[in-house]
């Protein structure tokens, strides 16, 4: 499986990278049918102008690719890391939805 990751406007450190392969092959080890993942990492720089700082600024976005499906998901949050903690969530359970679809379209074999 190959997964991508990105940065806009930010640096991907070691550390993000690593956290972001462990959710994501946690997420997958059930699931041998993953082509490729896509990750993007960016961070809004507008401020708000109540509070002069930004809100929910960090974004986390993904595609996952499985034949004949793609999954998209994002979350944005105020810290990279739970972003990535929420993406991971969101996706999980677009891929647990995915499996419940696929066996019931499965037929049994006798």
């Amino acid at each position: 499986m190959q997964i991508t990751i990105r940065g806009h406007h930010l640096t991907i450190t070691p550390a993000i990278e690593e956290n972001i392969r462990e959710k994501f092959a946690e997420m997958t080890k059930h699931l041998d049918q993953v082509n490729s993942m896509q990750v993007k990492l960016s961070k809004d720089h507008q401020i708000d102008k109540h509070s002069k700082k930004g809100s929910a600024n960090h974004i986390a976005e993904a595609i996952i690719r499985l034949p004949g499906i793609e999954l998209f998901a994002q979350a944005t949050a105020d810290d990279m890391y739970t972003s990535i903690k929420k993406l991971t969530e969101k996706l999980k359970r677009q891929l647990h939805k995915h499996r419940e679809l696929q066996m019931e379209h499965t037929p049994l074999l006798a």
